[in-house]
């Protein structure tokens, strides 16, 4: 007769399975969140929420809905027609990297972010125009400065407008990193813009900074925009890599990048495994070889299945391949920091957010963090040092509704501050 725990762990082999791929969500995606310094906007640190029972009910519903993806049917096939996927990441030859960092601290580095306003151009084909007119020289400034802060511009206020903004400068969209899992709902699939962290149940955490780098796949560029700000916080935060390069310790940058980094991306429950007697050593392999050929069937991300326990509870955790923390800029050969430890770190994470409420969807099964490249604990003062010189070098971006911030992907991370109220941004991503 077949027990219950082994009925169980044969279901599992089918339901975590599918449910695993949705767990690789890419660290904007993660519930984040802390309190820092700002260094554009007035509004800062965590945010005193309070939901009434009806509010927090309706929320919930619409978390539900986003996790269920309704209405993304024809959107995604939309973006699909669209778009071709993003281009593999770029890691660059081997660096010197104490050599690398030196050369930043005896450079005059130029301003971050660079702001462009509306020069005056009234109508909305005059805005179009002005961008096609000076495309050069916009995306000679984005390498230069690593990210441009546009203001006051109407063009790009709807879906429709901001894909004129991006069409004029010459950009080519492309599918988000997680589209084949559908990792992030699409705002309008035809215009290629995708949603950017606005789900109600995420309005607490904090998201770190990060690249948007997701397994194999990086994009190039990105354009974060405004359609509506949030009634309280919601700033959008960007911080540029080689600045950090530059003011992190020589020492600890040498240890991270001779031992590289290693991510835990998510975490499975498999508790019930400690109840099919025999079979446990039968089941376990199984298990992970299906999970692992799962994930690679649906998404570019190598990953490894590693056993472990936490607080006591079997669990399984995907950790993607050892990478560098420090890599040479694929297009200006400028070196920059280019790891999400500040996003991942389970270190930093539970110290920033304490107890918040559990989010909706496959996020429960976010739980990531980082080690050394052989699977060694990075130490708690390393990673400290770390978050200080990321803090330090922040900055909070209060957008307006068709404010839009354009970004170098390999040179600048971005994140977003906890927020009250309703909260519309979103991102169009290129190769």
């Amino acid at each position: 007769m077949v027990s219950a725990s082994t009925m169980r762990a044969v279901s599992a082999l089918f339901i975590l399975g599918s449910v695993s791929v949705s767990a690789f969500a890419p660290s904007s995606l993660l519930p984040l969140r802390t309190s820092t310094r700002a260094a554009i906007s007035s509004t800062r640190g965590r945010l005193g929420l309070r939901m009434s029972t009806p509010v927090k009910e309706a929320r919930t519903q619409v978390d539900r809905d986003q996790d269920n993806g309704v209405g993304q049917d024809s959107e995604r096939k939309a973006a699909e027609q669209l778009m071709q996927p993003c281009p593999l990441t770029t890691w660059g030859q081997p660096l010197n990297v104490r050599d690398a960092q030196a050369s930043l601290k005896n450079e005059e580095l130029p301003a971050y972010p660079l702001e462009l306003s509306n020069p005056s151009a009234a109508d909305l084909d005059a805005q179009e125009k002005y961008f096609a007119d000076n495309k050069e020289q916009i995306l000679a400034d984005l390498q230069k400065h690593g990210a441009i802060v546009m203001r006051n511009f109407d063009l790009m206020k709807e879906p429709q407008g901001f894909e004129r903004m991006w069409k004029a400068l010459g950009m080519e969209a492309c599918l988000d990193p997680l589209h084949s899992v559908a990792g992030r709902p699409v705002v309008s699939g035809k215009n290629a813009v995708y949603e950017a962290v606005n789900k109600p149940s995420r309005s607490k955490f904090f998201v770190g900074m990060h690249n948007e780098m997701v397994g194999k796949r990086t994009v190039k560029r990105a354009a974060f925009v405004c359609f509506k700000k949030a009634e309280v916080g919601g700033e959008f935060i960007i911080a540029d890599g080689v600045r950090i390069l530059r003011d992190l310790d020589s020492d600890l940058i040498s240890r991270l990048y001779d031992r590289k980094i290693r991510f835990s991306s998510a975490e499975l429950p498999m508790g019930f495994l400690d109840n099919t007697g025999p079979l446990q050593p039968i089941l376990e392999p199984v298990l992970r070889s299906v999970l692992g050929v799962i994930v690679d069937m649906k998404v570019d991300f190598e990953v490894d299945m590693f056993w472990n326990r936490v607080d006591g509870k079997r669990v399984i955790q995907a950790h993607a391949p050892p990478q560098p923390p420090v890599i040479a800029h694929p297009d200006s050969g400028m070196p920059t920091w280019f790891c999400n430890i500040h996003s991942h770190s389970a270190k930093l994470r539970d110290e920033r957010d304490g107890v918040l409420p559990e989010t909706t969807g496959a996020s429960r099964l976010n739980k990531s963090d980082v080690f050394y490249g052989d699977g060694t604990v990075i130490p708690d003062a390393d990673l400290k040092s770390i978050d200080k010189v990321i803090k330090d070098n922040m900055v909070y971006v209060m957008m307006n509704e068709g404010d839009v911030v354009l970004v170098d992907n390999y040179r600048t991370m971005h994140g977003r501050n906890v927020f009250e109220g309703i909260r519309k941004h979103a991102v169009t991503w290129f190769k």
